[in-house]
Parts: C-alpha cells; structure tokens; sequence
C-alpha cells in the first residue's frame, strides 16, 4: 500500500507528539502523511480560529498529489465551520475520513454529494506503537482497513445483534438504507441548528459515545428523537459506549429502545464502532443492509 494523505485540524489541539508518533508509524505501512507547517495555531482548546481550520481544510482539498482528506482528532469545534465553508472548494474526489466531533463534517459532506469516511482519526496510528500487543494489532489492522477502503475494497461484514423488549417484532430483520449517524453527543448538540442531523429514508442509523452516564445519553437522544432526526430512519445501530456509566442493572439498549418507542424503530447493538478498542472504518452514506445478524455494506 502506498497513499499520501492531507492531514487536517478542523476541531481540537493534538499534541505535536502525538501527531509524530502517528506519522512515525503510519510510515511503516507506506502512508504518507501530508502535515502543513501550520497546521495548528492554538486558540483555547481548539486547533485554530475558524478562519485558520477552514484555510488548512480548503489547502488539503485542493493537493493534487493527495487521495484524501484525514482529520488528526475530534474534540470540538466542527459544527463553529459549517455556515463558513465554501463547498465548491472541496473537491468531490477526495473523502473525508475522522470520527467523533467530526460526524457533524462527514454528515455535511454527505449532504453536499462529497465522500466521507467514518474511522480512526490520524493520532490514533501512534497506537501502533502502543505497549499492548493487541492495541498494537488492532490499531494496525484498522489502519490497513481504512486505506483498504480508500483503494475501493468493500469491508467485510459488521456483526450484530437485534434488540428484543416484551413483544417485540422481529420482522423488521431485513432492513436496507444509506448507513449514517455517529457520535451522539456531538449530533444532539447540532439539533435545532441549519446543520442538523435528519437520518435520510430508510437509514440505517449508527451511534456511538464515550465517557457519559447513562442519563446525559438518554437525555441526547431524547433531543434527537424530539427534534425529528429520526422520523424517517429505518433502524438504529449501537456502536460501543466506552467508559459511559450505567444506572444500576439497567442496559444501554432498555433505555434506548424505550426512548426510541414512539418511532417504532428496530433497535440493535453490538457494532465494532465507536471510542473502544475496535472502531472499523465505513463509507458514510453507502447502501447497508441488515440480515441474518448481520449489518452488510455495498461499497
């Protein structure tokens, strides 16, 4: 494998250690990591001033010897970008790849008919160089997969499993949609805003989080659901929930499927995605397919 990448700072600071450790190791699988002298000029948490994120993305778009579009962290501070940028800078050939504060830009991207990736951000390839041997092999095998996807490869399929409440149905199991969502924290704080989250028909919705107790996660998706981002979803796909406190005995998936009632929505769990161990790349918006225990994507 060999690729060259424009590596972006659309949110928070990375510590520039951080960030050389990650080049170091993405060097040993052939990756070249395209990082511009400036690519970070501090402003409170953030990686920069809108004005500084939004020239940094527009320059990495417009690399010609680069095939992609990679942010180095999440964080915060995407949804400050989106009523700035000018869409017609960003060229339609080159995906978007990050996760977590940057599902807000990968579901924009979507909207506007650009290509996006769900997956690691760039600073976690220093977890190649991680003191535990399945950090190491997991953080490797998850890189190679996200580039494998850059090359037009088709990921394997994600296993799952459907949640079932006292009289559940269980004939939704054959669903088909476009797969879209992500960190649910960050899309229930762009509800009620020009950017936000609306599941297209029949979606197959993937959510995920980390470190928030059970009520601030009921308490986000209750937003979402009340403000109408769900209406015309097909499902919901839980990813992991990293480091999120429960409330006594009482599972993610009870609360989700009880908030989620009014919608009728078929609800599952078990999904490699997210800020756990495992967070497997996917193509945002590419056609998803549940049967059998299994979420199938077409490209």
């Amino acid at each position: 494998m060999s690729l060259s990448i424009s590596i972006v700072a659309p949110a928070s600071y990375t510590d520039p250690r951080t960030i050389d450790a990650a080049l170091v190791a993405l060097k040993t699988l052939g990756i070249e990591a395209r990082i511009p002298t400036a690519l970070q000029s501090p402003e409170r948490y953030l990686a920069g001033n809108v004005t500084h994120r939004l020239e940094g993305l527009y320059a990495a778009y417009a690399d010609p010897d680069t095939q992609a579009v990679w942010a180095v962290r999440g964080g915060y501070g995407c949804a400050q970008l989106i009523e700035h940028i000018d869409w017609a800078r960003l060229s339609s050939a080159k995906p978007l790849i990050g996760y977590s504060d940057i599902s807000v830009l990968l579901d924009q991207c979507y909207r506007q008919g650009l290509p996006a990736i769900h997956g690691p951000v760039m600073k976690e390839a220093a977890l190649m160089q991680h003191d535990s041997q399945e950090q190491r092999h997991v953080a490797q095998r998850q890189i190679q997969e996200l580039m494998g996807l850059l090359e037009g490869e088709t990921p394997a399929a994600f296993t799952l499993k459907r949640y079932e409440s006292g009289g559940a149905s269980s004939q939704e199991n054959n669903l088909e949609g476009p797969v879209v969502g992500g960190n649910l924290m960050t899309l229930a704080c762009v509800a009620g805003t020009p950017v936000q989250f609306k599941a297209p028909p029949g979606a197959l919705v993937i959510l995920e989080d980390v470190g928030e107790p059970y009520y601030r996660l009921e308490r986000a998706l209750w937003q979402l659901v009340h403000s109408g981002a769900f209406d015309k979803a097909g499902a919901v796909c839980l990813g992991t929930f990293e480091g999120c406190s429960p409330y006594g005995d009482t599972s993610l998936e009870t609360i989700f499927a009880d908030v989620l009632h009014p919608l009728s929505l078929p609800l599952f769990s078990g999904l490699p995605i997210g800020h756990g161990l495992h967070n497997r790349p996917w193509r945002y918006g590419t056609q998803g397919r549940i049967a059998n225990g299994h979420l199938e994507l077409r490209g």
